[in-house]
């Protein structure tokens, strides 16, 4: 939809009424749809809002060719008011998922569409309910007002959220010329964390479907209420989990035997820590996975999703599949891997790939020696405001480094400065000497043994870096959010990796190439990367053409978490697994000589691979 058309509706965020009267007069006026019966709809088109919606009227009228179901759905959704955006995690969902999903949930279910009994726990503005009652009215000889009585059933938090889903369903209605006085609707104001069914609806007996997009919150975005809340549900007793977790349980409680389930959610309970409690739920059950990988479907968004189907039966394997959004078909013959819950690590994370690739997978890991038993890999510095702590020179002279900070000069005391390095920028060995930065380190070092400064010590021998720093005391003291601090408020927010020693290959948090970078540097400390610490250059350097190996990218591209424009992360618990291969001392010095191409034909032979 036209950007000045969703910007002329978002300043009316604040009077969610008037927004829906806007968007409910304006799709009836430009289709040209005449309401005689209906009062909640005549009600939305009294009083003297004229004047607006001529103008919102006008500006369709302008920019766009069609005003359609669609466009009211995203309307909703992108004037939902910011702050529920965060806490509720409402989102619009393009229609080819949500017919993707409904259509799919009733073919699962071998019986009498009629009979269907549906229903979205977290309904929003009711988009999937209007799917489902769009294809039940289809595949049915049922009225909309029959589907809605007996057969649609949505729960949300938001009064408002249930209100956009009766104007929606009743527009519905009317376009297929049932313009009713009134309709009977299963729509429920409430939290489904603490929902029973059974106790709220007279002879409920459980869904057969439950469908939807789960409200994906982050946790450091959940109110206490909600967390305490969440903690009464298996799959989010332990760690921090995302909201939308426990919705996959929630839903499986309430569906009748054989019932199916489908949602589509962010992918990162796959291998996510916090979703340790949800792969072990799944464990054992008829669990389908159409992963889009790193590429996203919801506009403006960074979650990367997948669509989960999960059927009310026992099975002792996940069906799992990746492909592009833009290749689902409503009558598209996926085909899966099956792979067994017994391949499956719940603790560790679930390897989800095609079989030769899991088998290669295998083969790597089970190969030599693991990179995390081999050698030691650490995690960057985290002094919690770098800007304030790190610099790069503007000149220098005997005794001070000169930087600049929101505009203005500082001395700082070289002796009080150490060489510090970005790995998410190096690249090459040659880059290291113009990356090097300087980082302002209130630790004294004894026998290689880091302790902190004295206050009084600190502003006695190096009283310009410690001026520089009490200016900006307010600033530092604000790191933590306020929680009580165990470091003086000079310090690192974290004590990570100030007393790291050695050469290393320094490599970045994510990439979408192998770079990893040698540095026989000892003093040379880093941060936003790590580093892979070893006893010689020579183990170094060997191991450094094995992990810029294509043995190597291909292990991070099928098991390590995704992100958009081909980039993977390379955090610790991605690369520790990989196997290094042992060698004698001979194949040690062909790989030191080899070129890149027989370094890879090695390696695969090595490794027993084939591509």
């Amino acid at each position: 939809m036209n950007k000045q058309i969703k910007d002329y509706i978002k300043n009316f965020s604040n009077d969610l009424h008037m927004v829906n009267k806007l968007i409910v007069a304006a799709y009836l006026k430009y289709n040209d749809i005449e309401v005689k019966n209906n009062k909640h709809i005549l009600a939305l088109l009294s009083g003297n809002d004229y004047r607006e919606i001529d103008n919102f009227i006008k500006l369709l009228q302008e920019h766009s060719l069609e005003f359609n179901f669609e466009d009211v759905i995203n309307l909703f959704e992108i004037t939902i008011p910011t702050g529920d955006i965060v806490v509720n995690g409402a989102i619009y969902t393009p229609r080819y998922i949500r017919e993707y999903i409904v259509t799919n949930t009733i073919v699962q279910q071998k019986k009498d569409s009629s009979s269907l009994i549906v229903a979205d726990i977290a309904c929003g503005s009711g988009a999937f309910l209007y799917s489902a009652s769009k294809s039940l009215k289809e595949k049915t000889d049922k009225s909309l007002s029959e589907l809605y009585k007996n057969n649609i059933f949505g729960l949300d938090i938001s009064d408002y959220a249930l209100e956009r889903t009766r104007i929606l369903l009743t527009l519905f209605a009317i376009v297929e010329g049932e313009d009713k006085k009134t309709f009977e609707f299963n729509l429920f104001c409430d939290n489904s964390l603490d929902f029973d069914w059974y106790k709220k609806v007279k002879n409920f007996n459980g869904f057969d479907i439950v469908i939807g997009n789960p409200p994906y919150v982050r946790t450091k975005n959940l109110d206490v209420k909600t967390k305490k809340l969440m903690k009464n549900w298996q799959t989010a007793s332990s760690g921090n989990a995302d909201l939308y977790i426990p919705f996959f349980e929630i839903g499986y409680e309430f569906l009748k035997e054989k019932g199916s389930l489908g949602y589509i959610t962010a992918n990162t309970f796959k291998k996510s820590v916090n979703a340790r409690a949800l792969r072990s739920f799944f464990e054992g059950r008829a669990v389908d996975i159409i992963d889009f990988g790193h590429v996203k479907v919801f506009e403006g968004k960074m979650t990367y999703t997948c669509i989960t189907f999960l059927q009310k039966i026992n099975r002792d394997s996940v069906y799992y599949t990746k492909l592009l959004p833009s290749t689902l078909s409503l009558h598209q013959n996926i085909k899966f891997s099956d792979i067994k819950y017994s391949m499956l690590n719940n603790h560790k994370g679930w390897l989800l790939a095609e079989k030769e690739i899991l088998k290669n997978i295998h083969i790597i890991e089970k190969t030599g020696i693991p990179l995390g038993d081999k050698f030691l890999i650490k995690n960057g510095l985290a002094t919690l405001q770098n800007t304030l702590f790190i610099f790069m020179p503007k000149r220098e002279n005997k005794l001070y480094y000169f930087m600049e900070y929101n505009d203005k000069e500082y001395k700082i005391e070289k002796e009080i400065c150490r060489d510090v390095i970005k790995p998410n920028k190096l690249k090459t060995e040659d880059a290291i000497l113009s990356l090097t930065e300087k980082i302002i380190f209130p630790y004294v070092v004894k026998k290689k043994i880091v302790t902190a400064l004295k206050e009084v010590v600190f502003k006695e021998k190096y009283p310009k870096a410690y001026s520089y720093l009490l200016m900006n005391k307010e600033l530092l003291m604000q790191r933590d959010k306020g929680k009580e601090k165990k470091y003086e408020w000079f310090e690192f927010g974290r004590s990570q990796s100030i007393n790291d020693y050695g050469i290393k290959l320094l490599f970045p948090y994510m990439s979408n190439k192998p770079y990893f970078v040698y540095s026989r540097q000892e003093n040379l400390l880093f941060y936003a990367g790590y580093a892979i610490y070893g006893d010689s250059e020579r183990e170094l350097r060997v191991v450094e053409k094995i992990l810029k190996s294509k043995v190597f990218w291909y292990y991070i591209e099928h098991t390590s978490k995704p992100y958009s424009s081909k980039y993977y992360a390379l955090a610790k618990n991605y690369v520790k697994d990989f196997g290094i291969c042992n060698l004698t001392s001979e194949e040690e010095d062909f790989l030191l000589k080899a070129s890149e191409d027989d370094v890879n034909d090695f390696l695969c032979t090595k490794y027993s691979l084939i591509f």
